[in-house]
């Protein structure tokens, strides 16, 4: 059971972070949504008092939730945030998932550019479609892999914004699908100097995730850049492989011996 206050407490920690929609309130639980992504949740009481138990819709990938958050908040597989603030963080997180997983922002894709259509007709099958489409989705991309990464650098943790590029491993022109043009693990979000170095082919990654180099860096370079041979991505994920093994195949240059 859980009381009117503890409801009144979980639907304001929904509304501030990326819940906003109420499905149902009641003595059992309740249950929150948002227009912003699919993904729902219902907040129960836990076992403790002042703490709760959260269930997922199963469009969220709780492994991607759990890599972020802390061990205690897992026990037995179960999600129990032991206060409110802990209930908010993974609310926010779980919500900033929902808007960054793959189906979201192409499904966000596809409704901007029906309404682009719509509004200009006489603009299907020209250049300028086609400039729009690769606009529309790179603002989208960089909103989900700012989302996916936590808004810093995948490998140097820088957080100025205005620093971070959505880096493709496979470029927006080699994919024929626009699902694979706006997945998060066809990327990476990079300060702007790794960004370049990455889309230059001058560096890239193994499947561990430890940054390798073009042989036409020198060591004195590659240190003067920030790095070094140690670097290494965050965290990766399985479905990050694919894309990588493309960009090593096709973009990168060499290791350095």
């Amino acid at each position: 059971m859980i009381n009117t206050l503890d409801r009144s407490l979980v639907e304001k920690a929904g509304y501030e972070n990326g819940f906003e929609n109420i499905l149902e309130n009641n003595d059992t639980g309740v249950r929150l949504a948002s227009s912003r992504h699919p993904v729902i949740v219902e907040v129960t009481s836990g076992k403790s008092e002042g703490s709760w138990k959260l269930h997922f819709s199963d469009n969220l990938d709780i492994h991607e939730l759990k890599r972020n958050l802390n061990t205690p908040l897992f026990p037995l597989d179960e999600i129990s945030p032991w206060d409110r603030q802990t209930l908010a963080v993974v609310l926010s997180r779980a919500s900033e998932l929902g808007i960054a997983l793959p189906d979201t922002p192409v499904k966000k894709y596809e409704d901007k550019i029906a309404a682009f259509l719509k509004d200009n007709p006489s603009e299907r099958g020209t250049e300028r479609e086609q400039l729009v489409r690769q606009r529309v989705g790179q603002d989208l991309y960089r909103e989900a892999l700012m989302r996916y990464w936590k808004g810093s650098c995948a490998v140097t943790t820088i957080d100025v914004s205005e620093m971070l590029k959505a880096s493709h491993a496979k470029p927006w022109r080699d994919c024929e699908l626009d699902s694979d043009r706006l997945n998060v693990y066809n990327g990476f979000l990079l300060s702007a100097n790794l960004d370049s170095l990455f889309d230059s082919g001058l560096i890239s990654f193994t499947d561990q995730g430890d940054i390798i180099y073009s042989s036409s860096l020198s060591e004195s370079q590659i240190f003067t850049i920030g790095l070094s041979k140690n670097s290494r991505l965050r965290w990766i994920d399985l479905r990050h492989l694919p894309y990588l093994s493309w960009h090593r195949e096709n973009v990168f240059k060499g290791v350095l011996k």
